[in-house]
């Protein structure tokens, strides 16, 4: 998956990240959360498709784009 774009976001629930996922589609992969966030349970959703909030539910924690070495959040519920 290339660095530039590439965005992840953070869960509730697996069931929330294996839903996002779908909506996301394209390149979307279901990967553990990186060390530097913190996620409820575990599971984040790693995708460099354009980011739209309506692909959000009660379940989305976070999205953060890769920034650098790091990350920046871009939208929190």
């Amino acid at each position: 998956m290339e660095a530039d774009n590439l965005k992840v976001a953070t869960f509730h629930s697996h069931y929330g990240a294996i839903m996002f996922r779908k909506r996301v589609g394209g390149n979307a992969v279901l990967k553990p959360v990186p060390r530097s966030l913190s996620s409820s349970c575990g599971s984040a959703v790693f995708f460099t498709s354009p980011f739209s909030p309506e692909t959000t539910d009660e379940n989305t924690e976070a999205v953060y784009l890769k920034d650098g070495d790091g990350w920046r959040e871009i939208w929190k519920r």
